[in-house]
């Protein structure tokens, strides 16, 4: 339940400029997103938010990514400073996120 919640609000809050992430959770499944449309590969050990985040942002740090809701996402992961926690729902939305094809589609099933 909590990781379907996570993935919808990050979804809805790519659909408004003024939307920030609130948690790791939203942050875990917005980074594994990233990851995936940047083609990194998940680390061996995906236990630190931070430098996941922080390999995410340098990978887009030169790339304007056409999409309206992914650079609107690129802006609340550059925003939010996660804390050090780390649990077995955000390393689900993590992967969750890099599976992730076109998350912008709410409905799925």
């Amino acid at each position: 339940m909590v990781t379907s919640l996570a993935r919808q609000a990050v979804i809805i809050k790519c659909g408004n400029d003024t939307s920030i992430i609130t948690g790791n959770y939203e942050l875990s499944y917005a980074v594994g997103f990233l990851m995936n449309q940047a083609g990194i590969s998940l680390p061996e050990e995906a236990a630190n938010l931070k430098e996941m985040r922080e390999s995410v942002l340098r990978e887009y740090e030169d790339k304007k990514p056409e999409d309206e809701k992914i650079r609107r996402l690129l802006r609340m992961v550059r925003l939010y400073n996660p804390s050090d926690e780390w649990d077995g729902q955000m390393e689900e939305l993590l992967r969750s996120g890099l599976q992730e094809a076109c998350p912008f589609d709410i409905h799925r099933e």
